[in-house]
């Protein structure tokens, strides 16, 4: 009978905990990311160390039962399969200089990633940093160490990964760009199966046209309107727009300050990220461009021409277009 643990089955489940913590952290479920991100560190940490010798994975703790079966000497495996934790996997790495040694930020952030997995895994956690690049280095200084490729172990999260060891951008950009490619993800896993036509059909459906004022503020006006979505290229795109209380109403001078599509979840956050994925920072509009008003405390009866002297009361003191 062939012993479970071998470079093979390791790497495997490696590659399956990987695409599950990509998946978590995509849906922003932190506590489930750093469980599957945890686990596939560890398996990969045990399949390089199979790679050298089976017995590296034994604990010494003075039965020879796991230490006899893992170097050869007998074929029954024993009874309970138990073998070292991450952190004396990654120790043993550490000596053989395949992953970065303490003192190091690097070193720090790995131990910090798999005690976080521990802490999940027994007590649960609260809000907590992102250790997705921190993963991300890990899995790649280790898959260049076992000679595997990234591509074959990320598979459909190839680009993702790519995007995060990506250190040639600036944090803005970077920050974007991942959050692009999830939401692709995102899509793909939600409407992959569809006919074709049929994400449009939705897009339609939950997508609202025209301009349309959200809230009305002693300040400033915040707009929405319709716009393609940079990541899933539909047109479902919420873009949020603002003005200034001395803006002319008749050509608006409006600002792009976010983002979100309701197909994909993808968001922006600031006019500097709506600049990053090249879309317009300012846009123009007029009063008379206005479909619809939404802003809390109007009465849905009245009219839209009375909405349109009420939002412009609020701007112009004489009421007055």
């Amino acid at each position: 009978m062939e012993s479970p643990v071998t470079f093979d089955r390791l790497y495997e489940g490696a590659k399956r905990f990987a695409r599950l913590a990509m998946e978590a952290h995509a849906d922003e479920d932190q506590e489930v990311f750093l469980l599957h991100a945890g686990v596939s560190v560890e398996r990969l940490a045990k399949a390089a160390l199979v790679l050298v010798h089976p017995t590296l994975l034994t604990e010494v703790n003075g039965k020879d039962d796991m230490l006899l079966h893992l170097a050869g000497a007998v074929t029954k495996a024993p009874a309970r399969i138990r073998t070292i934790g991450a952190s004396t996997a990654i120790g043993r790495l550490r000596k053989m200089d395949v992953l970065p040694q303490k003192p190091s930020n690097e070193a720090d952030d790995l131990d910090g990633l798999i005690e976080l997995r521990n802490g999940v895994a027994h007590l649960g956690t609260g809000d907590v940093e992102d250790y997705l690049g921190t993963f991300t280095a890990t899995v790649d200084k280790l898959l260049r160490h076992v000679r595997q490729d990234r591509g074959s172990f990320w598979e459909a999260w190839s680009e993702t990964a790519q995007v995060v060891l990506d250190d040639r951008t600036d944090r803005l950009q970077k920050a974007v760009r991942l959050r692009v490619s999830q939401a692709r993800h995102r899509f793909r896993r939600r409407f992959g199966q569809l006919p074709e036509g049929a994400v449009q059909g939705v897009a339609q459906a939950v997508s609202e046209r025209g301009l349309i004022v959200v809230e009305v503020g002693p300040a400033k006006a915040l707009f929405q309107t319709l716009s393609q979505c940079p990541a899933c290229d539909q047109e479902s795109a919420a873009l949020f727009l603002a003005v200034g209380e001395n803006s002319l109403l008749f050509v608006m001078e409006l600002t792009a300050e976010g983002l979100l599509c309701e197909l994909c979840g993808f968001h922006l956050a600031s006019t500097e990220e709506v600049e990053a994925v090249g879309l317009p920072s300012t846009v123009q509009y007029s009063m008379e461009d206005l479909t619809q008003i939404v802003a809390e405390g109007r009465n849905a009866a009245e009219s839209h021409a009375t909405l349109k002297l009420a939002l412009q009361a609020r701007f112009n003191a004489d009421n007055s277009f």
